[in-house]
C-alpha cells in the first residue's frame, strides 16, 4: 500500500486529498482543492495561488490512472465542482477521468442543500448515478455510516469515512470529523488501522468556552487514537492558523505513537500558507486588482514564484535540503535545462524522499543526470 497525500493545509492548500495505490487498484479520496476565499480579510496570496495550481495539476494527473474515486462529502475543497471559483477544481477538468472510475460517495440524504446540489451536478455532468457508499464494503474498501462533520455536524451535515485494507495493512481516511465526534473515534478504533488521516479541530473559528471545549476534546481524542494507532496524521482545518500549528506541535510531545501533519508524513517541510497569508502580503506585496486580472486570465504568477520561495527561506519558514547549494539539480534549473517543479517539490522543502538525497547521505555514487525521483535524464549529462 502506497499512501500519497496530495493536498492539505500543511502542503499549502485547503483539502484532504490523497491517493492510495494497491496491487490492482488506485484509489483517490476527496479530489478537490480550495484556498480559502478570505482570511485576515485578504484573498489568497499569488504565491499560494501558484501552489494551488501545482497541486490541482497533480490531482488531475493522478485521476487519469485512478480505478476508484471516493468523495467523503461535497464541500468545495473535497470534490470537483460544476461552478468552481478560480482556485478550485472544476468537473470539466477531470470529466474524462471520472467517467472511467468507480465513484463511491456520501449519499444525498446526508448532504446539506448546497452539497446536495453539487452531488447532483456531478451525477448529471457524468450522466451516471453515484454509488451511495455509506455502510458498504467491497473488496479492499469499507465505508462508515455517516458521522458528524465536526462540532457543527447536524443530521444533514455528515461525512463518510473510508477504510482501505491491503496485504495486512489498513488506512483510514476520517475526513472532516475534526476529532470531535466520539462515534467517529470509536468507529476508527474498531477498524484497527495502521494509519489514520483526519482533520483536526478548526480552532480559528472559536473563542472563549467554545474554543476551550473544541481544543480539549480534540486533544483527548487525538491522544486516544495515538494509544492504538501507529500513525495519526492530523491536518486540514486545524492548520489554518498559528494557534493550530502550535496545538499540534504540543500534542506531538504527549503522544504514545507518531502524530504528524501531512507534510511530515510525506517527509518534507510544511507550507502553512493560509496561516501565513497576512505575513505573505507583508513580505511580498500584491498590486491592486491582481485577483481581478487572475480571474480574467491576465495575471502572471511567475513573478511571485521565485520571490515567494526566497521570502519563506529568508524568514526561516522553510529550510532547503543541506545538499541543495552544491546539487546539480539546482545548477540545471538555474540554467533553464530542468523544470523548476523539481526543486520546488524536493530541494526547497527538504523532501527526504529524494533519491539523490538518500544516496548522498549513504555515500552512494550517483550520476549528475539523476532526477530526485531516481530516473536518469540523459540529456542532462
Amino acid at each position: 500500500m502506497i499512501i500519497k497525500i496530495l493536498g492539505a493545509e500543511s502542503l499549502g492548500v485547503r483539502g484532504l486529498s490523497c491517493s492510495v495505490e494497491l496491487k490492482n487498484r488506485k484509489i483517490l479520496i476527496d479530489p478537490g482543492i480550495a484556498l480559502g476565499w478570505r482570511r485576515y480579510r485578504l484573498l489568497p496570496h499569488p504565491f499560494q495561488v501558484l501552489m494551488g495550481v501545482n497541486i490541482r495539476e497533480r490531482v488531475i494527473e493522478q485521476l487519469k490512472s485512478a480505478s476508484d474515486v471516493i468523495i467523503s462529502h461535497f464541500d468545495g475543497d473535497h470534490c470537483p465542482l460544476a461552478r468552481p471559483n478560480p482556485y478550485q477544481l472544476g468537473i470539466d477538468e477531470v470529466k474524462d477521468s471520472l467517467s472511467r472510475c468507480r465513484i463511491w460517495a456520501l449519499g444525498p440524504d446526508h448532504c446539506p442543500p448546497t452539497q446536495h446540489k453539487r452531488r447532483g451536478d456531478l451525477a448529471e455532468i457524468l450522466n451516471r448515478d453515484l454509488i451511495s457508499a455509506e455502510g458498504r464494503k467491497e473488496g479492499s474498501l469499507e465505508f462508515s455510516l455517516p458521522v458528524a462533520h465536526g462540532r457543527q455536524g447536524g443530521a444533514e451535515h455528515r461525512v463518510m469515512m473510508t477504510r482501505i485494507e491491503d496485504q495486512g495493512e489498513s488506512f483510514v481516511h476520517a475526513s472532516d470529523t475534526q476529532l470531535y465526534d466520539e462515534t467517529a473515534i470509536e468507529f476508527i478504533l474498531d477498524w484497527e488501522p495502521d494509519v489514520v488521516l483526519v482533520s483536526g479541530p478548526p480552532l480559528y473559528h472559536y473563542s472563549g468556552a467554545g474554543l476551550k471545549d473544541l481544543s480539549e476534546r480534540g486533544r483527548q481524542n487525538a491522544l486516544k487514537l495515538s494509544r492504538h494507532v501507529p500513525v495519526v496524521i492530523i491536518d486540514h482545518h486545524l492548520l489554518r492558523s498559528q494557534q493550530g500549528i502550535d496545538w499540534l506541535n504540543e500534542l506531538k510531545g504527549d503522544a504514545r505513537n507518531q502524530i504528524c501533519c501531512a507534510a511530515d508524513f510525506m517527509t518534507r517541510q510544511a507550507l502553512f500558507l493560509e496561516a501565513w497569508r497576512n505575513r505573505l502580503y507583508e513580505w511580498l506585496p500584491v498590486r491592486e486588482r491582481w485577483h481581478d486580472d487572475y480571474e480574467q486570465g491576465r495575471a502572471d504568477l511567475e513573478p511571485y514564484r521565485i520571490q515567494g520561495w526566497e521570502a519563506l527561506i529568508a524568514r526561516g519558514k522553510i529550510q532547503p535540503c543541506k545538499w541543495y547549494p552544491c546539487c546539480p539539480i539546482k545548477e540545471y534549473t538555474e540554467a533553464g535545462k530542468l523544470e523548476r517543479d523539481w526543486i520546488e517539490q524536493y530541494c526547497l522543502v527538504g523532501n527526504r524522499n529524494c533519491v539523490r538525497y538518500q544516496m548522498e547521505e549513504s555515500g552512494q555514487p550517483h550520476p549528475d543526470s539523476m532526477l530526485p525521483n531516481g530516473k536518469i535524464r540523459e540529456e542532462l549529462a
